[in-house]
């Protein structure tokens, strides 16, 4: 055994992916928009292409970005630099410095957009916001900004925007770090406008609907959405307000849905396979104290399913379990709720994130750590338009399938009258795949 061919490169699918990122111009943007103003700053564009590309090949960690320095990767790229030269560029980040930073990924969403049409099929007839937040496990006491969150675990907590339509999958619109024990809805109202409006810019003419889980149900965030526009289809709190509206429906106003794949129970784990749905009106956000001039009426739709508790008397009568969502859209009310429903795709971000930059927050400083998600989403968003310029199946493949189809291929490096040839493994499952999206990426645009 001998590791000592200097031609050999184990990440062949940087090459198209690169290719795109500098169709869009995706170096000089972050070198015009980001200004880190000290020595540690020069070369931003190279220093960043490094990071993405680390990312790309499934980096988590800055020693990991070590992955494009092998073998004969010089010879196929200039400007690759060194994990602790990329370290200490990132440490060099403050607040001020990240958001230039999502300022250059913003308009690199755009320009991508623009560029592969394909990534955002259907979004100017109807598209989809969702938004969470997530808590990423740290250890020890040496990051910045950890804290114990609400379910005891010490961590960062992560909050992002995606965009969808019905027939392209989610890219990251934007995203914030936030201390550990920061509340799920904290900066979630401003947040979302940014959203929307990146949205609104990326070609998201047309009906807009922010979708999220009961915790982002409160006056500010709903006024927010509907300030910009936009309409938001939101999990009810159950509180007494909801309760009292929901035990208001007549016995006769229920109808029977029965679910081709059976869904989870938000509260049991179970899985449902019919349930009875019903729609009325509700008035949130009435306390002028705690939200003033946030009165919103709007739809309530409810699902409810039966509560299985027995006892050696048998079931006496029929308890249920209720599952309402607060709505302003116009859509038919079994359609409202599906769509409701399918706001679980962002749990897919979340997947793909955590399987490759994302598996853990890898410096100490908090700024470092935000850079460190802005550049994990702008390569999600970069591998979304990847698969999207290779097949119908890998623009919605998770991220980790587009690694193994279409990046990690080994290759030998030859040169034949001072042209570079990649001599890639016989007989590759993907070859025709990975002959699409380098004909798509290197042809003349």
């Amino acid at each position: 055994m001998r590791f000592d061919d200097a031609g050999l490169v184990s990440c062949a699918g940087l090459v198209p992916v690169l290719r795109l990122a500098e169709d869009i111009g995706l170096g000089g943007l972050i070198e015009q928009r980001v200004d880190l103003g000290i020595p540690v700053g020069a070369n931003t564009d190279a220093k960043a292409l490094s990071v993405v590309a680390g990312m790309v090949a499934g980096a988590d960690s800055i020693e990991d970005l070590d992955v494009i320095r092998h073998g004969g990767m010089r010879r196929l790229f200039t400007g690759l630099r060194a994990p602790s030269t990329c370290g200490s560029w990132l440490r060099g980040f403050t607040h001020g410095h990240v958001r230039q930073l999502t300022s250059a990924a913003s308009e690199a969403l755009i320009r991508l957009a623009g560029r592969v049409p394909s990534l955002l099929a259907g979004v100017e007839q109807l598209a989809f916001i969702d938004i969470d937040s997530k808590i990423k496990e740290t250890y020890g006491h040496g990051k910045q900004g950890s804290g114990f969150a609400y379910n005891g675990i010490r961590g960062l907590n992560h909050l992002i925007a995606t965009l969808s339509s019905p027939v392209c999958a989610p890219v990251i619109l934007t995203a914030r770090l936030r201390g550990g024990n920061a509340d799920s809805r904290r900066g979630a109202a401003s947040m979302i406008t940014e959203a929307i409006g990146l949205a609104r810019r990326s070609g998201a003419t047309g009906t807009l609907v922010v979708r999220a889980d009961s915790a982002f149900c409160t006056g500010p965030i709903i006024t927010a959405i509907r300030r910009t526009g936009a309409s938001f289809s939101v999990t009810a709190q159950k509180n007494a307000a909801v309760m009292a509206t929901i035990n208001a429906i007549g016995d006769d106003d229920w109808g029977q849905v029965a679910y081709r794949h059976p869904i989870p129970d938000p509260e049991t784990g179970e899985w449902i396979t019919h349930a009875e749905i019903a729609e009325t009106v509700h008035t949130a956000f009435t306390n002028a104290t705690t939200n003033p001039g946030q009165i919103t009426t709007a739809r309530l739709i409810v699902r409810r399913t039966p509560r299985f508790t027995t006892t050696e008397q048998g079931e006496l009568f029929r308890t249920w379990n209720y599952h309402a969502v607060f709505t302003d859209t116009g859509f038919d009310l079994h359609t409202a709720d599906e769509y409701h429903r399918k706001h679980a795709i962002i749990e897919q971000v979340f997947a793909d994130l955590n399987d490759a930059a994302l598996a853990h927050f890898p410096s100490g400083r908090f700024a470092a750590n935000q850079a460190w998600l802005t550049l994990a989403c702008l390569t999600h968003n970069l591998l979304r338009a990847t698969g999207s310029l290779t097949s119908m199946f890998h623009a919605k493949a998770r991220t980790a399938t587009l690694r193994r189809h279409l990046i990690t291929i080994p290759a030998r490096i030859t040169r034949t009258a001072r042209r570079i040839t990649l001599r890639l493994p016989a007989n590759w499952p993907w070859q025709h795949h990975y002959q699409a999206l380098f004909t798509a990426t290197h042809q003349r645009l």
